[in-house]
């Protein structure tokens, strides 16, 4: 990619100076011949207008002195060559000669006695001619020619040595750019590489976002990646500890009883079996979380939407969890409003989300529990809060996510699926609600359920 890159850079500046240059001393090269053309017709009509006040003599010593004179002038012009045609009256052939390279017939001669002027010009020579009449009223042309100004040859020279060193400038600065701009990307498909591998630790330098820009993003997005890759794995791996120990309790209990009932150990056979069967239920919890779960985080899962009072539904939903908090011994009160409270929810799927929530305050409060309904600020509003241990602030963020474990996970009451919190978000956020969590007034946690009215 350097390579190809390098390339490109230097095909484009040398493909670009090869049209500025050819097209500027083409430009040049054209302007040079036009404003030399304009200045030797200035300079003939000058000259003309000299010798137009003497009497040249066709041919004769005077005539020939007189035109070696005027040669003489042109070379201190730097005019290459001079020729004066005298047009007598009783001659059909002027007299004369014209200059190397131009012929009677280049030449207007009616235009040029009427006093006009003209020039004209071939690929190695330029021209101008000027006319009029002497003062015997002979006719009379002046013709200078002069060599094209070579500016080709020193302009190209030039253009050579700056297009060498623009090209090497070039060269400096497509190195430096290359490697500035490929070195991130094949560092990215390096860590890439080892992240597909399994190394979940790999990082792009943080560096490299100094270039800014799209590189700045890729190197982000890659390193972002492989950090959530990495917390996903180590929150699969908690999750699967966490569900196996939930799973192996309840099931060591089941066969240790089992095996004594088989052995004829048990002294209350109705009491192992009441055992055995709470045991099934709490694993048949568990199992039936996960399906939730998975039914959640289907496309095809449905709700029964519908309008209902959110102040009738928790109220009934926190009454059902009265017996559990007296004989923990927990003062659960429940304030709702007595005007309905209207929104668009399944109920069943709503009352599940209160019950979830109760129950998991019921396990970690100390004597508190409060089920409070409001509206404010366009939602209404349902919190449930403990006076329990509390949420540590670094877990605040990640309490409903269904693989999280809590960094300083207190010891509950009573051992749970732990999967009740992420049950509550999905619900909740399926039937167009939002719920956070943060700490209570009274001491512990509180979890905010809120809708908006119906219409």
């Amino acid at each position: 990619m350097t390579r190809r890159l390098g390339v490109a850079i230097i095909g484009m500046v040398v493909a670009a100076l090869v049209l500025a240059g050819v097209g500027t001393i083409v430009l040049a090269s054209v302007g040079s011949r036009t404003a030399a053309e304009k200045s030797l017709l200035s300079q003939t009509e000058a000259l003309n207008g000299l010798i137009s006040e003497l009497s040249i003599p066709a041919n004769g010593s005077e005539g020939a002195s007189v035109r070696e004179r005027l040669r003489n002038v042109s070379r201190t012009m730097s005019v290459k060559g001079i020729g004066i045609l005298v047009l007598p009256p009783n001659s059909r052939e002027p007299l004369g000669s014209l200059p190397d390279g131009v012929t009677i017939d280049d030449l207007d001669i009616d235009a040029l006695v009427s006093g006009r002027s003209m020039s004209g010009s071939d690929r190695n020579l330029i021209w101008a001619a000027a006319g009029g009449k002497n003062p015997q009223g002979i006719p009379q042309v002046l013709v200078l020619t002069r060599a094209p100004d070579s500016i080709l040859v020193p302009a190209t020279k030039w253009f050579v040595i700056a297009a060498a060193g623009t090209v090497l400038v070039a060269l400096l600065v497509t190195v430096r750019l290359s490697r500035s701009l490929t070195e991130p990307v094949v560092e990215a498909g390096a860590v890439a590489t080892r992240i597909a591998d399994g190394d979940l630790s790999a990082r792009i330098p943080a560096d490299h976002t100094r270039i800014g820009g799209e590189i700045a993003d890729l190197v982000e997005s890659i390193n972002s990646m492989a950090v959530n890759l990495e917390r996903s794995r180590s929150l699969e791996r908690q999750f699967l500890l966490s569900v196996s120990h939930d799973l192996r309790t309840p099931l060591t209990s089941i066969r240790g009883y089992a095996e004594a009932l088989i052995d004829g150990a048990a002294p209350d056979p109705a009491a192992v079996g009441s055992v055995i069967e709470g045991e099934s239920r709490r694993i048949e919890r568990l199992v039936g979380d996960l399906l939730l779960l998975a039914r959640l985080e289907s496309t095809g899962f449905t709700f029964d939407s519908a309008c209902h009072d959110a102040c009738e539904i928790v109220a009934d939903t926190a009454h059902g969890f009265e017996r559990q908090a007296e004989e923990r011994g927990l003062d659960l009160s429940v304030r709702v409003p007595d005007e309905p409270l209207l929104i668009e929810v399944d109920p069943d799927r709503y009352s599940q989300v209160v019950s979830n929530l109760v129950g998991n305050a019921c396990r970690f409060a100390d004597r508190v529990v409060a089920v409070t309904v409001w509206q404010q600020e366009g939602r209404v509003h349902l919190a449930v809060g403990d006076d329990g241990p509390g949420i540590h602030d670094e877990d605040l963020d990640h309490v409903f996510e269904r693989l999280y474990v809590a960094q300083k996970n207190p010891k509950v009451k009573e051992s749970g699926s732990g999967l009740g919190l992420a049950i509550v978000h999905e619900l909740v956020s399926g039937m167009g609600g939002k719920v956070v969590a943060r700490r209570s007034d009274l001491g512990g946690a509180e979890f905010v359920v809120s809708f908006r009215p119906a219409r």
